[in-house]
């Protein structure tokens, strides 16, 4: 079982069944599946996404902060990230950009990218390439 998921289930103390979960979750304006609230209570889940967590938070009235820690994900910002005033004059193109940008930074080893210890090295460079890794 993981963290998340002993999380939950303390909060939840068996009172509501993943569905009810899902079920107060759409209420409160979530969209939570209820097999994927079973899921998390079973500790049969990957990495939580942020509308899955909300969702969780609402429902069983955790702190957001304490599931990140769970799921261990970065607990110092809970709320929504707001970009600079000066983004308004960024074209649709430019946002998209940067929306892209920030899904990559949150993802990556789909990106490329592998943690090894605290340095972050290029796949290619991992296995041996004969290309050097580029920064």
């Amino acid at each position: 079982m993981t963290a998340l998921s002993e999380l939950l289930r303390a909060a939840n103390q068996g009172r509501l069944s993943a569905r009810a979960i899902a079920i107060r979750a759409r209420e409160g304006g979530f969209t939570l599946n209820h097999d994927t609230a079973a899921r998390y209570l079973r500790g049969d889940h990957g990495r939580p996404d942020e509308a899955t967590l909300r969702a969780f938070a609402e429902v069983l009235g955790i702190g957001l902060a304490d599931l990140r820690r769970a799921a261990e994900l970065p607990t110092e910002q809970t709320e929504a990230y707001q970009p600079p005033p000066e983004a308004a004059r960024l074209s649709r193109r430019q946002r998209r950009a940067v929306d892209e940008i920030i899904r990559a930074m949150l993802e990556p080893a789909e990106a490329g990218v592998v943690d090894i210890g605290s340095a972050r090295t290029p796949r290619a460079a991992r296995r041996g390439s004969s290309e050097p890794p580029t920064r």
